[in-house]
């Protein structure tokens, strides 16, 4: 069976189901967990479905609202922006990368703040496009279709002119022991160039993000400065990460 007929299938068994579990799935097209692992990733990529711990659910299995440039959002979005907007001062050079949730959080930022924002994400800079008091720089490089950001040696060299005050990085997984990782080795190279010339690093991460393991390692999660989730900071989710140095909002 071609990736393309399998990936077709776990929509339509979501179509009707809402949850899957990757065994089930390994099951039902007669694959290996990794292999099924992998094309819910790409799915999760490309903005089909979400991946969860040992599966993946429909987006309309989420609680959702509207909102402009995404068309739904998980209620979890709402809770890290207000909490992400607090750390915006006027008069400020930000970076954010690529991803979902620094996406929301444009969207929400105040008209009356003054800001440059500095972003390989098209869409982002787009989304900002009618911010009255926002200046939107937007990093040249290759066009990476998959995550829908530029990136390569272009991009890199674009950020030698800039010193930002804060990055909103994105991330694919976070934990004590494995820090900050990614599912792409040369966006991984990329984010560790917009930490250098930044002043201070903030991560917003979902819930089903803590304590999962990607391929490739950006950064330890001491070299945080604020680590932002839907949780309170008590959370015993998050327990092995306080004392650490980093501010958990």
């Amino acid at each position: 069976m071609l990736k393309e007929e399998r990936q077709q299938l776990i929509l339509e068994k979501l179509g009707t189901d809402k949850k899957v579990t990757l065994v089930d799935l390994g099951q039902l097209l007669n694959v290996s967990y990794d292999s099924v692992r992998r094309d819910v990733i790409e799915l999760e990529d490309k903005g089909l479905l979400k991946k969860v711990h040992g599966g993946a659910i429909a987006h309309s299995y989420l609680s959702m609202k509207p909102s402009k440039g995404l068309g739904i959002v998980n209620t979890e979005f709402v809770t890290i922006a207000k909490k992400a907007l607090k750390l915006l001062e006027n008069n400020k050079i930000i970076i954010m990368d690529g991803g979902t949730t620094n996406f929301y959080i444009a969207e929400q930022i105040p008209k009356n703040l003054e800001l440059t924002i500095v972003t390989n994400n098209p869409h982002l800079a787009t989304a900002l496009a009618e911010h009255p008091k926002i200046e939107i720089i937007l990093l040249g490089g290759s066009f990476y279709k998959r995550y829908q950001i530029t990136i390569g040696s272009k991009t890199i060299q674009d950020l030698e002119h800039i010193q930002a005050d804060l990055y909103f990085m994105g991330i694919n997984s976070i934990s004590i022991e494995n820090g900050l990782a990614i599912r792409h080795y040369e966006e991984s190279i990329l984010k560790q160039k917009m930490m250098n010339v930044s002043r201070k690093t903030v991560t917003c991460v979902l819930e089903e993000k803590i304590n999962r393991k990607e391929n490739y390692s950006v950064c330890n999660f001491t070299d945080l400065d604020y680590l932002i989730t839907s949780l309170n900071a008590s959370d015993e989710l998050l327990s092995g990460f306080k004392n650490k140095g980093v501010e958990i909002l």
